[in-house]
């Protein structure tokens, strides 16, 4: 298959493995379609490009056209994937424009890795984004959440690189490995594997497995 398959975080759920209740996430993998096939001889590396999820607004023209050459509807995203080449730097997968990737390409029996961008929380301080204690709240303390010392101005005379500080928390891209497939409904598109992945439910993911 493909080095990864798009789709939608629904949200969590449970099943059970006997009296075990398994945590869940379900996603759903609307076919991916196949917009373009890049190669290394004509675009410098070998990918294809596809369109996900529902169409949402209108888009511009230049993607418009993208679609329209490959015959595919617009899709609300665009992603570009990866793929292994042969020795002349083709694609080795054989496929084209047009074409349909659905959940049956995946293998229940191996397990997946899950990228997904988490929620962004904004500009956040030490005690929330990186679990300060903080100063005691007595004896005239006025700045209880404050970071404190962030280094010496004699001697290095600097901030250190790294320094765990406030700033922007979230909206970073997350890779969780190893997680089991639980199920898949190719009748509904959906995915059920086994713990928690990044994002908010609606978010986009892909799926990829080796």
């Amino acid at each position: 298959m493909p080095v990864a398959l798009f789709g939608t975080k629904i949200g969590m759920t449970r099943v059970y493995d006997g009296d075990i209740a398994v945590p869940v996430t379900v996603i759903q993998c609307q076919p991916n379609e196949i917009v373009e096939v890049k190669t290394v001889e004509k675009h410098g590396h070998a990918a294809i490009k596809v369109g996900v999820g529902a169409k949402k607004r209108k888009p511009t023209k230049a993607v418009a056209g993208e679609y329209k050459k490959a015959d595919v509807a617009p899709r609300r995203f665009m992603r570009e994937i990866p793929v292994p080449t042969d020795a002349k730097g083709a694609p080795a997968i054989e496929i084209k424009a047009g074409t349909k990737l659905t959940v049956a390409a995946l293998d229940v029996k191996k397990l997946c890795d899950v990228i997904g961008r988490n929620k962004g929380r904004g500009f956040a301080g030490v005690v929330k984004r990186h679990n300060f204690s903080g100063h005691n709240a007595s004896h005239g303390a006025m700045g209880m959440r404050t970071p404190g010392s962030i280094g010496c101005r004699m001697d290095p005379a600097r901030v250190f690189p790294g320094q765990r500080m406030a700033g922007h928390w979230g909206n970073e891209q997350v890779t969780i490995k190893n997680l089991k497939i639980v199920s898949i409904d190719q009748d509904q598109h959906l995915v059920v594997v086994r713990g928690a992945i990044p994002g908010p439910a609606g978010g986009l993911v892909s799926i990829r497995q080796a």
